[in-house]
């Protein structure tokens, strides 16, 4: 497995589904990792992967290496996150041990330009199309980000659908992701639906029922779609909540939280948690959960994992796009401020109603997003090729 980050701790929906797609293969297979890395690289982690990987190899550099190979990549066709993380040292290792195994498992499109040469069966999970992100990234990015999504909405595309054509399979979390990409040129031979899962912890922990006058969002808070999401309901949605009920508060969950998310502290009712060790206490605690998202792509791990944990869920169209549900039944869709408001004051005005939708919301997660199930696709699919 090749994947652009250390896998762990498993913060985010990426790193989750890595490490427990190796946890199921392994039982199978002698599964190795390979990772690239900024800086220095925590030996614990290390020990950690080690649980699951036979072997762990990772290269780890400076973060002005890569930064350098995004800007001679200006000058390039690929996407820039590509060069980014393209190192000749990696491709000559690839190169001299590829040989001792029958398949390789690339994670992300930033992982595919190792692969192009190489004669093995080769998969690559692409999580969502990064390209749709993109795309709707653009219109409320600002600064540096601005430009960089600009030149990327021009690459991602069709570097996407090449990859896709090109590897003997490739994995994406959502069907609307994935006929995306087959409406742009995809062959849909080659591109198979694997949902995400929800950590087993999610499912298998029991915290106290009692719950506090909140509504949480939870996301690893480096990521722009999160960072909007936070800022668009504190600033646009939570004070028409507290205008009907001033105790309510909203706490925003995650780790690596930029200045701006940290600022919306100054708001009354707001805060900001950073990492914390157990963040589902925090959402356990809540009686609403809200996923506002206004761009990105794929199935929000956020919104499965509140689900799983009974909690009511509040998201836009767009973030109730990868979950099989219905709105009024195990979710709430509202795409407007004053309507998700709305919904929420309903929300916490009836615990009745928290109840019965954080009932179905469970049993969904429990039928169609739990790593046992999510697990024999991948193994099925993998026994296909190797």
């Amino acid at each position: 497995m090749l994947y652009s980050r250390i896998p762990y701790p498993l913060i985010g929906g990426d790193r989750i589904r890595i490490y427990n797609t190796a946890k199921t293969l392994s039982a199978n297979y002698g599964v190795d990792l390979l990772f690239i890395n900024e800086g220095e690289v925590r030996q614990d982690y290390i020990e950690k992967l080690k649980e699951v990987f036979s072997e762990v190899t990772f290269f780890s550099y400076s973060s002005l290496r890569p930064k350098w190979n995004a800007l001679r990549g200006l000058f390039l066709r690929e996407p820039l996150q590509v060069h980014y993380y393209y190192f000749k040292e990696i491709k000559t290792w690839i190169d001299k041990n590829c040989r001792k195994y029958d398949l390789i498992f690339a994670h992300h499109i930033r992982m595919a330009e190792y692969l192009r040469d190489v004669a093995l069966p080769r998969v690559i999970d692409l999580h969502d199309a990064i390209s749709m992100t993109y795309r709707k990234a653009r219109n409320n990015a600002r600064g540096l980000w601005k430009a960089i999504y600009s030149v990327e909405n021009r690459r991602i595309l069709p570097y996407e659908v090449r990859t896709v054509n090109e590897f003997d399979r490739s994995f994406i979390v959502s069907d609307v992701d994935r006929d995306y990409l087959v409406r742009h040129g995809a062959n849909p031979q080659k591109i198979v639906t694997i949902p995400v899962a929800v950590k087993e912890e999610a499912i298998s922990t029991s915290y106290p029922v009692e719950e506090k006058d909140r509504v949480a969002f939870l996301g690893k808070m480096d990521y722009p779609p999160n960072q909007d999401a936070a800022i668009y309901f504190a600033k646009k949605v939570f004070p028409l909540l507290r205008k009907k009920a001033p105790q309510l508060e909203f706490i925003i969950i995650g780790a690596l939280p930029p200045k701006r998310v940290l600022e919306l502290q100054k708001i009354p009712g707001v805060t900001v948690t950073k990492f914390v060790e157990d963040p589902y206490k925090y959402v356990a605690a809540s009686k609403v959960f809200v996923a506002p998202m206004r761009f990105g792509a794929g199935t929000q791990n956020k919104i499965l994992e509140a689900m799983a944990l009974r909690k009511p869920v509040v998201t836009t169209s767009l973030g109730a796009n990868g979950v099989k549900g219905e709105d009024g039944k195990h979710f709430l869709v509202a795409d407007e401020p004053e309507e998700m408001a709305e919904r929420i004051l309903n929300l916490l005005d009836d615990s009745g109603k928290r109840e019965d939708i954080g009932y179905e919301a469970r049993d969904l997660v429990e039928r169609e997003y739990t790593w046992s199930r999510v697990g024999e696709q991948f193994l099925r699919e993998i026994e296909q090729l190797a």
